[in-house]
């Protein structure tokens, strides 16, 4: 062959869009290319805890391409797509069998919704557009529940005892998060990022401290606002004592959000669990409702049934606000819904 012919090859290669290339050019093999599209859709550097979650789900739609024979990205169309749905509503009535004998195990509603999600935000990364978007509820035909019906796991007494066990094995900043969490009703990443001096100089000018850093979705508010008690006073405390020097949070110089969560949060859900309290995410359900009692004067929910519905809006909405949302139905993620009310 002819150098002519060779650099004509090269120019040729290069002139090839993404869309002409095997799963558009993300990678040879799906699932990787899966894992590709996905942290250039959200950006490498952030928004790590959503791509690690759809990553996690990402394999069930591989699988299910791999038993239809697609390995290439650019051959899944819409009724693959509604077929995979199909597959997933059939799993929410039991173990799904396979001609080979293979079985995928029966799963909740909510995951289903979430799996459905997944694949949506997949194949727009994979696309760039939402032609293959489905709507999870039609295709499922079951709306997903959000409203809590189990009591809340998350004691004061059992939050401190798991803390004290992390101190105990060298993870002070873990124990931190856990303090904050709990105190503060902050999630993970805020508990990490929160700027603790200007949370310290807010208490000291106000009594009360705005939860601004690392909210998610950026979602910055000064709305949410939280009151300084003894207890959330001593988590704060605590956090700043066992910050890296000269840090304004958690984090240390050679510190990324990643890194922490992997050295530092992990490691630690050990100790939550041994206490009792099943995840992170259970302590800011803590919080959402000591929030709630303490408008009502009262139980909550999930212990007793609502006795003042014009009180039970007006604490649910506090809670909202504290938990820095804008919406006030994702109170009943946290404290339970309105099916108990007298």
């Amino acid at each position: 062959m002819s150098n002519k012919s060779v650099a004509k090859g090269r120019r040729s290669a290069k002139r090839k869009r993404p869309e002409q290339c095997k799963n558009y050019g993300k990678g040879e093999r799906l699932l990787e290319a899966a894992h590709c599209a996905v942290d250039q859709f959200y950006g490498r550097d952030s928004h790590y805890n959503t791509r690690a979650t759809h990553k996690k789900r990402v394999p069930v739609f591989v699988n299910f391409c791999r038993r239809h024979g697609i390995n290439d990205a650019r051959k899944i169309n819409r009724e693959f797509v509604l077929q995979f749905g199909a597959y997933i509503k059939a799993r929410l009535d039991g173990d799904f069998e396979w001609p080979d004998g293979t079985l995928d195990q029966r799963i909740s509603v909510a995951y289903a919704h979430h799996i459905m999600s997944t694949v949506n935000i997949l194949m727009k990364a994979f696309r760039g557009d939402n032609a293959l978007q489905v709507s999870a509820r039609d295709v499922l035909g079951v709306c997903r529940q959000s409203v809590r019906v189990k009591p809340i796991e998350a004691d004061v007494v059992d939050t401190l005892y798991a803390a004290d066990h992390a101190v105990a094995n060298g993870f002070e900043r873990g124990a931190a998060v856990m303090r904050l969490a709990r105190a503060w009703g902050m999630r993970v990443r805020e508990c990490i990022l929160q700027d603790l001096d200007r949370m310290k100089r807010e208490i000291e000018a106000t009594g009360e401290a705005a939860i601004l850093e690392g909210c998610k979705g950026g979602r910055k508010s000064k709305d949410r606002t939280i009151k300084a008690t003894e207890f959330r006073m001593e988590a704060l405390n605590y956090a700043i004592e066992v910050r890296p020097k000269g840090s304004r949070n958690l984090l240390s110089e050679t510190d990324t959000v990643k890194s922490f969560l992997l050295r530092v949060v992990n490691p630690c859900r050990k100790f939550l669990k041994r206490a009792g309290v099943p995840t992170f995410r259970e302590l800011r359900a803590g919080f959402a409702q000591d929030i709630y009692e303490e408008v009502m004067a009262g139980p909550s929910p999930l212990k007793e049934a609502i006795r003042d519905k014009i009180m039970d809006r007006v604490a649910r909405a506090e809670v909202a606000r504290q938990l820095g949302h804008s919406r006030v139905s994702v109170a009943s993620a946290y404290v339970g819904g309105l099916r108990n009310a007298a």
